[in-house]
Parts: structure tokens; C-alpha cells; sequence
């Protein structure tokens, strides 16, 4: 181990070790007190690390160092405080359609942004111990927030690949293709909801029955568990759909959308500002929005000394308006827009500080450019 990583975790004393065989360790903070998870992994994908380091997804534990070396990674990341589904299930029993669909909730919404990642991040490992719950479980239910935890056997998706290399999973929760049939992708996890719902429910694997108290559920579970991928659902936002027309999530969503840091899904595509409900970023953003509506509206425009007006007036306060309204959506990551740019989905803060700077110059000159060549030939 190298100085610089052995500095960096010497600020984190060893409480305890939790699972040996993982490197899994709970530490404690020297100068905060603050609790972490320390884990010492030899099997990972770096990137996928990086890349939640620096997207803060909630509901997944947040990454703080994330430091590699000769083959081993080392992290401290978010210690979660809870139980996980598995201890839930065996204190408390199966839940009801109520606490499932509320679970699987909250996890379509975590693999949503996973799947949206280009490539996308297939989790790989969906199961109950994997799940960690938060809320106030003396009478068995109370559930608060679900979070997915353990990215070691996660991995991003490769169109070049025919078929998965390694046999990673657990076995019952693990889609036919970890096992070499073909390459892993975003319906894998959409097997592993639809197992783990059957268990949630009638504590049962696949090949062991399915769920039959609910017609409707059974055949979302069968959906989902096909062996075909192409005859799965396709996607998270595709399963939650099913299940919110089968009424089984009516109450659960309700309830999701209190408590839930990531809002509902329909608020990623309000502009930036809106997005996260909070007051001064909305006052902000709407003073900006109507500045420059107001300026693209107004401003004047002369050539060669002389007012224009009519169309080419308006055609130069359109480049006005695509120049300056469309860069905060850019900085701001709208729906995800990063991902298809180099630079800035980088980890460092430098790289994606000269790639919003890079990014916002061609798109300026861009837009100069085609107007130039638009008057050039109508003008």
C-alpha cells in the first residue's frame, strides 16, 4: 500500500470486521466520529466506483475514497443504518403487496439511473441481502427508504461482448444469462426484481412457484423471470408501469413520493432549478429564465448602423434565446446529457470543468455558424 492511500485511511479507525472474506470492515471517522464502511476489493470495475463517487445517486450508499492499487480496490463509502430485506423477512415474515411493490419501487427508480448511464451499469446481484431497509420495523412494516447496496459484481455494458466471461450471481436470483448464455445487461437486474418480489412475497425462488395470491402480480413475476431476455421487460420504468396498472403500487407510490430524495420520475424533465423542489434554486432559476426570455424578446438588433426588423429580426433573437437558454440545461446535466460527452462524466472535477467550458464554446460557435450560413443563402 502505497503512501498516499495508507495517509488517506489513516484517518478512519477499525471498529469492527463484518465479513472477512469480503474485506468488509465498519470504521469510524478520527477527527468527525462519524461511522463509514470500509471495504478491500479484489474483484471490481474502477469506473463503475468513479462514476457513483461522482453521480451521488440516493438510495445507494455514497462513495467518499475510492483509491486502487496493484489490483486491489480500496473504499470508504455511506454506512447505512437498517436492516437488510433478508434479516426483514426472516424477523417478520413475507410482506404484503403493499411493502413489495413499495420495495420494488424504490428499486426500478435506483436501476433507472444505473441503466441510463452510458453504457449502462447492470447491477448483476439483485437479492435480499443486497437490500438494505430503513424505517421502524417493531410491528414489521414502517418501511422508509430502500437502498441498494453492493457494486462488487457490477458491471457496465459491452455491445462488442457475446457472452458474460465470468459466472457472477447468486444462485436462484441470477438470469440464465450470468451463466454463459449471453452478455448481462439491463433486463438481468429485471430478472433479479422479479425473483426478488416472488421471495418478498411468498418467500419462495422461482423454481420453487410462483406467488398466486394476485393474478396480476403472478404474471408480472412470470415477465419478468423469462428465460428469454427479449420476452422480459425491457426496462426498470417498464416493470414499474406494469405494476402501477395492476393497482398494487396506488398507496406505496404515495408514499414513495414523501420521502423519496429523487422526487418522482416525472420531475427530471423540469428545467434546471425545478428539479429538486427547493425554493432558492427555483427563485433563481426563474429570474435567469425570464432575464433572457425578456432580453431574447426585446433586444434590438442592427446592421451596418441600420435597426433590423421583421423575420431577420426575430431570427437573431432566436440565436440569442438557443445561445443562453440552453446552456444551463448543459451545465446542469439535463437528463442525464453528460454521459454523451467526454470530459464531463469525468471523476475529476478538473476534466469536467474544461469539458462544461469546451462544450459551451462549440456550442456557441455552433450556433453562430449555422445562423452565418443561413443568412448566407436566404439573406
Amino acid at each position: 500500500m502505497n503512501l498516499e492511500i495508507q495517509s488517506r485511511l489513516s484517518f478512519y479507525r477499525r471498529l469492527e470486521e463484518v465479513e472477512h472474506k469480503k474485506g468488509i470492515s465498519l470504521v469510524r471517522h478520527i477527527e468527525t466520529g462519524q461511522i463509514y464502511v470500509e471495504k478491500v476489493l479484489t474483484q471490481y470495475d474502477k469506473s463503475i466506483y468513479d462514476w457513483l463517487q461522482q453521480s451521488k445517486l440516493p438510495y445507494v450508499p455514497q462513495i467518499y475514497e475510492c483509491m486502487e492499487e496493484d489490483g486491489t480496490l480500496y473504499l470508504i463509502e455511506e454506512y447505512i443504518q437498517g436492516i437488510t430485506l433478508e434479516t426483514y423477512i426472516e424477523q417478520f415474515g413475507c410482506l404484503d403487496l403493499d411493502a413489495a411493490g413499495r420495495v420494488i419501487e424504490y428499486l426500478c427508480r435506483t436501476l433507472e439511473k444505473l441503466h441510463r448511464h452510458i453504457p449502462p451499469i447492470v447491477h448483476r446481484d439483485i437479492k435480499p441481502t443486497n437490500i438494505m431497509l430503513q424505517g421502524d420495523f417493531k410491528k414489521g412494516h414502517g418501511i422508509v427508504s430502500v437502498y441498494l447496496i453492493d457494486f462488487n459484481t457490477a458491471r457496465v455494458f459491452d455491445a462488442e461482448r457475446n457472452r458474460d466471461t465470468e459466472l457472477i450471481g447468486t444462485r436462484g436470483f441470477a438470469a440464465p444469462e450470468q451463466y454463459g448464455f449471453s452478455q448481462s445487461d439491463a433486463r438481468t437486474d429485471i430478472y433479479g426484481l422479479g425473483v426478488l418480489l416472488n421471495y418478498m412475497l411468498c418467500g419462495k425462488l422461482i423454481r420453487d412457484g410462483i406467488y398466486a395470491d394476485h393474478q396480476e402480480v403472478s404474471q408480472i413475476i412470470r415477465k419478468a423471470t423469462q428465460i428469454d431476455p427479449e420476452k422480459r421487460y425491457q426496462t426498470a420504468e417498464e416493470m414499474l408501469d406494469a405494476m402501477q396498472q395492476s393497482m398494487i403500487l396506488d398507496e406505496a407510490t404515495d408514499k414513495v413520493s414523501l420521502n423519496d430524495k429523487s422526487r418522482p420520475a416525472w420531475t427530471r424533465f423540469l428545467p434546471p432549478g425545478f428539479r429538486e423542489g427547493k425554493i432558492l434554486n427555483m427563485v433563481v432559476a426563474a429570474i435567469y429564465y425570464i432575464f433572457w426570455m425578456y432580453f431574447c424578446l426585446t433586444v434590438e438588433v442592427k446592421d451596418h448602423g441600420e435597426p433590423l426588423s421583421g423575420t431577420w429580426l426575430y431570427v437573431n433573437r432566436f440565436v440569442y434565446f438557443m445561445m443562453f437558454i440552453i446552456t444551463p440545461f448543459f451545465w446542469n446535466n439535463y437528463l442525464d446529457v453528460w454521459n454523451y460527452f467526454p470530459l464531463v462524466r469525468s471523476p475529476k472535477k478538473i476534466w469536467k470543468l474544461v469539458g462544461l467550458f469546451l462544450y459551451t464554446l462549440a456550442w456557441f460557435f455552433l450556433v453562430m455558424f449555422v445562423f452565418v450560413i443561413v443568412e448566407d443563402i436566404f439573406r
